[in-house]
């Protein structure tokens, strides 16, 4: 095997990992993303702020999720290689955008091995073709609305 192949197959499996949302789903006009928080009880002073601190990490993981499937995510990366062997890898991700008329679906925190685990479901109506979306503006209007600004 060519020595470059490993490492293209690497990148193009990283860049694949990175650009694609796991937790994505579009149903009915709603795109849902799935963010997951956890905190160190350690660094807590009671069982409650533990709790609401693995929901905020994970509703702006959900948040970082839902922009990244929206607006897209700018990948950097670099990778050295001396006498055919990496020495050095690095990925960066950033992800920059205006997220209008989300909300959360679902949340839920639960306690996980000494911590405590939080799932939040954050939407975003990309239609109005559900009855949840019937009541809120969907991306689209959302958007004129934004430049019309």
């Amino acid at each position: 095997m060519h020595p470059k192949r490993p490492l293209q197959l690497l990148v193009f499996l990283l860049f694949t990992a990175l650009t694609t949302p796991l937790y994505a789903e579009m149903a009915n006009g709603i795109l849902t993303v799935n963010g997951f928080g956890t905190v160190d009880s350690s660094k807590t002073h009671n069982d409650f702020q533990a709790k609401m601190m693995a929901k905020r990490a994970a509703q702006l993981d959900a948040q970082r999720q839902l922009a990244e499937t929206i607006k897209g995510l700018q990948l950097s990366a670099g990778t050295t290689v001396e006498d055919y062997e990496v020495t050095s890898d690095v990925i960066a991700t950033r992800v920059k955008g205006l997220i209008k008329g989300a909300f959360i679906m679902e949340e839920k925190v639960t306690p996980e091995e000494g911590t405590f685990v939080a799932q939040v479901t954050l939407a975003i109506c990309l239609t109005n073709e559900s009855e949840i979306c019937q009541a809120r503006d969907s991306i689209k209007l959302i958007g004129d609305s934004v430049r019309d600004n």
